[in-house]
């Protein structure tokens, strides 16, 4: 039984190489064709004219929430020389066409039913454009710029993309930034670090992906674990340092410690990684906390110590003969109550000491 599982995907794989290996040597034939008249005697069969969008022969993108067809002259030589691709897009609920380019094409979407919201930017500098596109109606998407379709619905939706070259080529707009250099990316993003690019980057999904979180939970879908197969391969030019481990949980860098605190980063489904982040920066916090208390506890200190040395300073009158002929501020003190100060009626009121003879 393994045997024969085995052969059978032997024989579907050297098929479709094999079927590879003829498109190939067709649309090479087709190009190096001296006009059109040799071009046709190329292809005898009429039905080699003919593209079926729903059993193709090749150019499909499956992701979780959907599905692309494109008819390009990888898969369908017929093309080859005419300037022309068309794409099929088959957008299951919550479903995204995925932020993307088209290198060699300008596109022009066609909505065939339901809705999608479709945006685009253009280059730098120009604003962003967002149109619901609703059935029957098209939009134009120029060569070189980044955009998207997405399905805000809980029904599956199709369009059709016309494409001005036989060769329009796709760039992802999210792997194609995590495809370069770790390190420029990094800086690109405010030093994240090398660990963060290569963890995020295995976790960007393949297109076609589910859209927002919003429409996911009001469609009630369980998205599950997406593909992110579509990575950009790597090479030394790109690869990452040597000795750089990265896992899908990247391991947090000091900047990651800052960006916590500030609460511009947060992980809710990595509580053990938060409180390893987040561990340090508690304890520096209390040792300065307590620092600067101590600090507060001595000052108080000295204080109350000078105001009672200051307090214990007194003035001790010395002995003196006729003492009681010193006014003191213990007595003789101006009673307010007793009305305006009377300088003859205080001087009446001194007593002079007796004097012995001489």
């Amino acid at each position: 039984m393994l045997a024969s599982s085995l052969l059978l995907l032997a024989c579907a794989a050297a098929g479709a190489f094999a079927q590879t290996t003829a498109t190939a040597s067709l649309v090479q034939e087709l190009e190096l064709a001296t006009d059109h008249v040799d071009r046709i005697a190329d292809l005898p069969q009429d039905s080699e004219f003919v593209f079926d969008f729903l059993n193709p022969p090749g150019g499909v993108v499956q992701g979780a929430a959907g599905h692309l067809v494109l008819a390009s002259v990888s898969d369908f030589p017929a093309l080859v020389g005419n300037g022309i691709a068309l794409l099929a897009g088959f957008l299951g609920p919550c479903g995204m066409n995925t932020p993307h380019m088209h290198p060699r094409a300008t596109e022009f979407l066609y909505q065939v039913n339901g809705s999608i919201q479709s945006g685009m930017l253009t280059e730098t500098g120009s604003r962003f454009i967002m149109n619901n596109v609703t059935a029957g109606k098209a939009m134009i998407l120029p060569q070189g710029s980044i955009h998207f379709q997405f399905n805000d619905n809980c029904e599956p939706v199709q369009f059709v993309s016309a494409l001005n070259s036989e060769d329009p080529g796709t760039l992802l707009a999210a792997q194609g930034l995590f495809g370069l250099p770790p390190s420029i990316v990094a800086a690109s993003l405010g030093e994240i670090g090398v660990e963060e690019v290569a963890g995020l980057a295995e976790k960007i999904p393949d297109d076609v992906a589910f859209g927002s979180a919003e429409c996911v939970q009001r469609c009630g879908i369980n998205i599950g674990v997406q593909p992110t197969a579509e990575q950009v391969p790597r090479v030394s030019a790109n690869a990452l340092p040597t000795g750089s481990a990265w896992t899908s949980k990247a391991t947090s860098t000091s900047t990651n410690y800052s960006r916590s605190i500030l609460g511009a980063v947060a992980d809710p489904s990595n509580p053990s990684a938060t409180h390893a982040t987040t561990q340090p920066v508690t304890i520096a916090l209390i040792a300065v906390v307590s620092v600067l208390g101590l600090g507060y506890v001595v000052l108080g200190a000295i204080f109350f110590v000078n105001r009672r040395k200051r307090g214990e300073k007194s003035f001790i009158r010395p002995d003196m003969k006729g003492r009681s002929l010193v006014p003191t501020l213990d007595h003789d003190k101006f009673d307010a109550s007793a009305g305006p100060y009377d300088p003859m009626a205080a001087s009446s009121s001194f007593v002079r000491p007796e004097r012995g003879d001489a």
